[in-house]
């Protein structure tokens, strides 16, 4: 009887339907933001708009939703809560309704403590925040972070966004940087210290899915000589030197998933325009990555993707410093090879290149049995793959190549961990390869 009457009550509740609330007849009255103390008005005012546009109860759940998101999007707010209740007193309508929005604003002063992930790279980051500086969602941060490798990172941000103007569809936002970065590079034996600002205005295009960035760099980059083997030809890089540099940044991303996508296509391009003046830009550095997943069967799926950069001088105008070139090898570009283990070398050391291209064929697939492992079987994949490329030419000559089969962490919403068996196929006599087992960590791949 115990299993009739559990056969009975399964078809009943699969039987039940979600209630349709499209059936009622619902408009938006008033709309009330409660909490805003250092705010105006008009900040907050454009992120309701939609709600008066409802005509049923559905579409007033449905954009009551879309407006706590956007108004947490703003950044003034610590939390919101939300209720509905039907409209009374003077100017109410026949089913109409108000929504309140009850929230708290963000201290003044928050900072947090964390670790960043980096292109092979991990940081200990600290970082001071004032939030809503001015009442419209400005910010003013302080960032430091050091990391295992010894890269350190000073800079003071401010932000300015657009999101209640006319065109805050867009998601247009400016910003002023004073940076002061400090890394080695020991695959060419030289040190680069960059102090210096940066002016941004970035913008998306929604529809396409498309973010722009245009930014302006002006800064002064000195060079170290590493230790007492760095030879000559990197030592007469070495000093201060003004650079100015104007850049553009453009990416488009559908995939569905950043760190272990199963389907969708992302692009992403950066040109650079560079030079010691205004009047002396005689240096243009290009590079493109690209991504296109394709999902199989049984939780696997199939990705190709490849990466380019050039770079094109004018030696008129500009000498072409050592800390501008390309430096392919390593986890993220080419498996199976130390980092900038896959160019060019001079008196033992990397000494980079002017032009690469890179590419890499991935079968992913879940864990086997992954569905005993509950949720932490979906924070693990394993792959196969092949990467090949090379560099100073967009030819076939001089390639490099590598197949393997890995496992991958995921860690976060951004990057992930790579253990990878790599067995170098093809190389240069120079090349640092890596037989056997490699780690990588970063958000983005070939």
């Amino acid at each position: 009887m115990g299993g009739r009457s559990s056969k009975t009550e399964s078809q009943s509740a699969g039987s039940r339907k979600d209630p349709d609330f499209s059936r009622f007849s619902a408009r938006v009255d008033r709309v009330y933001i409660a909490g805003l103390h250092r705010t105006y008005d008009d900040y907050v005012q454009r992120a309701a708009r939609h709600l008066f546009k409802a005509h049923n109860f559905q579409d007033v759940i449905v954009e009551t939703a879309n407006v706590k998101d956007e108004l947490l999007r703003l950044g003034i707010f610590k939390n919101l809560r939300i209720s509905i209740d039907t409209s009374k007193g003077e100017g109410a309508s026949k089913n109409g309704y108000t929504v309140s929005f009850a929230g708290e604003e963000l201290s003044r002063i928050t900072g947090n403590v964390g670790v960043e992930v980096g292109q092979n790279d991990g940081a200990a980051t600290t970082e001071l925040v004032t939030p809503n500086l001015f009442g419209r969602g400005e910010r003013l941060s302080i960032n430091l972070s050091r990391s295992y490798v010894r890269n350190s990172v000073v800079n003071m941000k401010f932000t300015k966004p657009f999101l209640h103007t006319a065109v805050g569809d867009y998601e247009p936002e400016t910003s002023f940087t004073l940076f002061r970065n400090a890394s080695p590079h020991p695959w060419s034996k030289y040190r680069l210290e960059d102090n210096g600002m940066l002016f941004d205005f970035s913008f998306a295009i929604p529809s396409l899915g498309f973010s722009n960035s245009l930014q302006y760099e002006l800064g002064m980059k000195e060079l170290f000589a590493l230790d007492k083997q760095t030879p000559f030809f990197v030592r007469e890089h070495c000093g201060p030197r003004l650079v100015s540099t104007f850049r553009y940044i453009g990416q488009y991303d559908g995939r569905d998933d950043s760190v272990f996508p199963m389907n969708g296509v992302y692009v992403k391009g950066t040109a650079e325009l560079i030079g010691s003046q205004l009047s002396q830009l005689g240096i243009v550095r290009q590079e493109m990555h690209a991504e296109l997943n394709v999902p199989l069967f049984l939780g696997a799926s199939l990705q190709l993707c490849g990466r380019l950069g050039a770079i094109l001088h004018d030696k008129r105008k500009e000498s072409l410093p050592i800390h501008q070139l390309f430096f392919p090898g390593g986890p993220q570009t080419l498996r199976g090879f130390e980092l900038a283990g896959a160019c060019p070398r001079r008196d033992g050391i990397a000494a980079g290149c002017q032009t690469y291209w890179a590419t890499g064929l991935h079968l992913w697939s879940p864990l086997p049995f992954n569905q005993y492992f509950g949720g932490f079987g979906n924070l693990i994949r394993t792959h196969a793959f092949y990467n090949i490329g090379t560099c100073d030419t967009y030819t076939t000559d001089k390639l490099r190549s590598t197949a393997g089969i890995g496992i991958a962490f995921r860690m976060g919403q951004k990057a992930r961990i790579e253990f990878n068996y790599c067995q170098p196929l093809s190389y240069e006599a120079g090349d640092r390869v890596v037989k056997g087992f490699q780690f990588g960590i970063g958000y983005e791949f070939i």
